[in-house]
Order: C-alpha cells, then sequence, then structure tokens
C-alpha cells in the first residue's frame, strides 16, 4: 500500500511541473513596470453612519478621478472606522475604467489602510483583482498617500 501511495505521489508531483512546464506566463515572467500619479475624490455617498464604543462606523461610495499612469475613474464602497484618538482604518472594494500606461480597459480591486483625521493623513494599499479589455490579466498594487476624502498621490507595481 504504501509503495502504491509512493508512486501516485510521484505521478502527481511529475504531472503538476509538466503542466507548469506548458503554462505561457507572459507577463508573469516579465519585469515589473512602475508609476506613479495623482488623485482627486470628486464625490461620495454615505449609505450608513453607526457609532459603537467610542468609534464610528462610515459606509460610503467614493467616486474618485486619477491622473499619471493609471488615468481614469475609482469607484468604491468602503467602510471607514474612525477612533475616538482620530485614527481611522478602512477597507473595501471598487472598479476602475480608464487606461494604465496608455492601454484601455478596467480592474476591479480591493482597497485597504490607515490614517488619521487630526493629522489629516492616509496611507493605503489598492491591489488588483481582476483586468477587462486590454488590462485582461494585470497584476498590480499601488500605495496611496493623501488627505482623507480629499486627495493624494499613489505609486503602482504593475505587469
Amino acid at each position: 500500500m504504501a509503495r502504491i501511495v509512493r508512486s501516485v505521489s510521484a505521478a502527481c508531483v511529475i504531472a503538476v511541473f509538466a503542466a507548469l512546464a506548458v503554462v505561457p506566463w507572459g507577463a508573469a515572467a516579465s519585469p515589473p513596470s512602475t508609476g506613479s500619479g495623482s488623485y482627486v475624490v470628486t464625490g461620495a455617498t454615505v449609505w450608513s453612519v453607526r457609532v459603537a464604543g467610542g468609534n464610528t462606523f462610515v459606509t460610503e461610495t467614493e467616486s474618485v478621478t486619477s491622473t499619471g499612469t493609471a488615468t481614469g475613474s475609482f469607484t468604491h464602497d468602503v467602510v471607514l472606522t474612525v477612533r475616538a484618538d482620530g485614527s481611522l482604518t478602512f477597507r473595501g472594494k471598487g472598479t476602475f475604467a480608464g487606461t494604465l500606461d496608455g492601454v484601455s480597459g478596467g480592474f476591479s480591486y480591493s482597497l485597504v489602510g490607515r490614517g488619521s483625521v487630526a493629522s489629516a493623513e492616509l496611507h493605503g494599499t489598492i491591489t488588483v483583482l481582476d483586468g477587462s479589455g486590454g488590462l485582461a490579466g494585470l497584476r498590480a498594487v499601488a500605495t496611496i498617500d493623501g488627505i482623507p476624502s480629499t486627495s493624494g498621490t499613489y505609486t503602482v507595481l504593475y505587469h
């Protein structure tokens, strides 16, 4: 029985490596590119506000316009938590439509970060989940720095 299990396991490992040998890695094998730009929050719709344990929870949809490497429109649903000391965290998901480095398309993304209302600062990460159009197969991560609900800058690593 042990000999059969080892043979089956070895066969599975060989099959996996054989399959990987024929997978076209394309953009994943190329070195990543970097870019940067700026963004402006152009609108927000607040869906709910809840206070519990000294924290304020805000659920909203934001619209953002960006220029630079990523030129277009971002729209995301976000949950923002503001603590009594003014610190904040946020998380959400959204979509982008426009161009990335001149290539037209769109993508869905996740958004997470932290900041402070007191010091008017915001730091976060956008991770591309799925691309479409000319951006199908896109793999990218961007960092954002700015002022909460206003504007800021971003840097992006993509391929």
